[in-house]
């Protein structure tokens, strides 16, 4: 994995090379290449989890666009976000937000929906108080969006980045802050390379792991780091887990262990998988459910097959909720931690289970939070794991007070009034205008193999050829034709690339109004 994390390096050096070679001549074409080289360096681990480079062209590139005036600042939020999906965890920390402080109104500025369905747990809440607005509807290029993102955000009194880690158009709105309210960026995606270190005044990480790799690997200094927790829609348990459990085929009277995340997160996970499978051996009444893995896949149909189908995947969920009410206990995915699905099930009153057989330095792949930490269990072996489970089978009154205390926790620190003052201090940032930057690190140790290896079977793990012909539609008509043909020979084109990309997004926009 060591020559793959190096070769990826050097495909990064190439990329950005690329950039910056448009740079002030060419800017809206160096930025969808800068966008492209992010987006490689997100889903191929290249030793970075921030690349300088990139960050200082991003920084000239967005000093170019038009200023803004100061306005009076109003009770009102700017949710900046990439995509919405309807289980997104970025997703759902807005609508929580927008729940939370009500009396604040909010603004949701989408950079790239494009043809992806708007969800419901957004639309749901838009009328008087939350207001949607999408840039990438109107023709222009990502410069085009980066200056009107900048020009809405001077009319808010704080600023919040939900955006994918190789999204560039807050990275370039943002990069001069003079009229603006502070900006903070949620770090959502903690434990992968993200994009525009340099553009926020604070770094808001969701758990101490995430914290410490940006503090030692992506030059964020501690002053511009603060930890709070996400908000959450605690709505509590709707039905009895006795009620819910012959839906998902297993009797009032067994046990059930709950899972629910992307395919990719159990990828090079055998340990694991072997650990519950030995402890449903041992246990007849113990069954386990897991939401999102194709049940005809591997290893799930072999799982199935010898367990007499005691263990299932049940494939995609458009609500998990269902499972989650029939759970005993919540199992956290691995290799690859889910820390939403894991709170939102142990907000039901389910103890949680997080496997820790990671080195101590690859925490950031496992799941932490502020205020339960210490309620999860956290076996670190094959042994401990599966006799974590049988324990959790044999010990019904262990069971319902480890579920009953992390559910009153998760409550307390994710809504209400201990939220809601731990978010407001946010609105009190103060501008950061002075560059206090250190120096990224590039490794090539424990964590960086693994990432690196997760990434290799992960579907986001993409040629740069391929994601610079998705991008293709954010530039210029010449440089667009140019690219492409580049990128046809390579044999990445396609005609369709040739489409300007706010067209896509404006078609599907009016379809789905003439729909609704």
């Amino acid at each position: 994995m060591s020559d793959r994390l190096d070769a990826n390096h050097d495909a990064l050096e190439q990329m950005y090379a690329a950039a910056a070679a448009a740079g002030s001549r060419r800017p809206r074409r160096a930025a969808a290449l800068a966008q492209a080289a992010a987006e490689f360096a997100w889903g191929n681990h290249t030793g970075w989890f921030a690349y300088e480079p990139l960050e200082l062209l991003l920084a000239e590139l967005g000093r170019s666009l038009p200023s803004v005036p100061v306005p009076a600042r109003p009770l009102r939020t700017l949710h900046v976000v990439t995509q919405m999906y309807q289980s997104g965890g970025h997703t759902q920390i807005i609508a929580g937000w927008t729940d939370q402080l009500g009396e604040r109104s909010h603004e949701i500025v989408a950079t790239r929906q494009m043809t992806s369905p708007v969800p419901a747990k957004i639309t749901s809440r838009l009328g008087d108080r939350v207001a949607l607005t999408m840039l990438d509807t109107t023709p222009g290029s990502l410069l085009h969006r980066a200056a009107r993102l900048r020009a809405l955000a001077s009319t808010a009194d704080l600023v919040i980045s939900h955006c994918h880690p190789f999204d560039v158009v807050p990275a370039l709105a943002f990069a001069d802050r003079r009229g603006l309210p502070p900006v903070v960026y949620i770090d959502n995606t903690d434990h992968v390379f993200w994009v525009g270190v340099r553009a926020y005044d604070r770094v808001v990480h969701l758990r101490r792991s995430g914290q410490e790799l940006a503090l030692h690997r992506r030059g964020l200094p501690m002053g511009r780091s603060v930890v709070r927790n996400r908000p959450l829609a605690v709505k509590g348990r709707m039905k009895r887990r006795e009620t819910a459990k012959p839906q998902w085929g297993v009797d009032a009277a067994d046990v059930l262990v709950v899972t629910a995340a992307d395919p990719s997160k159990f990828q090079g996970g055998d340990t694991y998988l072997a650990a519950v499978e030995a402890a449903v051996a041992a246990e007849p009444r113990l069954q386990w459910r897991v939401a999102g893995p194709d049940p005809e896949s591997e290893p799930w149909a072999g799982l199935a097959r010898r367990t007499s189908g005691r263990i299932q995947a049940v494939g995609m969920l458009p609500d998990v909720a269902p499972l989650h009410h029939a759970a005993d206990v919540y199992l956290d995915s691995f290799p690859f931690a889910g820390l939403t699905s894991l709170l939102e099930s142990g907000g039901l009153a389910n103890p949680v289970v997080t496997y820790r057989g990671h080195r101590p330095e690859c925490a950031v792949w496992g799941s932490d939070s502020p205020g339960i930490d210490h309620l999860m269990l956290r076996p670190s072996s094959f042994e401990q794991l599966r006799d974590t489970l049988l324990d959790l089978v044999r010990r019904p009154r262990e069971r319902v007070s480890r579920g009953t205390a992390i559910a009153q926790a998760i409550l307390e620190c994710h809504t209400g009034p201990g939220w809601v003052e731990a978010a407001e201090s946010l609105y009190q940032v103060p501008q950061r205008l002075q560059d206090d930057l250190l120096a990224p690190v590039r490794g090539r140790g424990h964590l960086d193999l693994l990432t690196v290896s997760v990434q290799a079977t992960n579907p986001f793990s993409r040629s740069g050829a391929d994601i610079t012909a998705g991008l293709l539609g954010a530039m210029p008509l010449p440089d667009r034709i140019s690219m492409w043909r580049q990128t046809r020979r390579g044999g990445a084109g396609r005609v369709r690339d040739l489409a300007p990309e706010w067209a896509a997004a404006a078609l599907r926009g009016r379809l789905r109004r003439r729909v609704a």
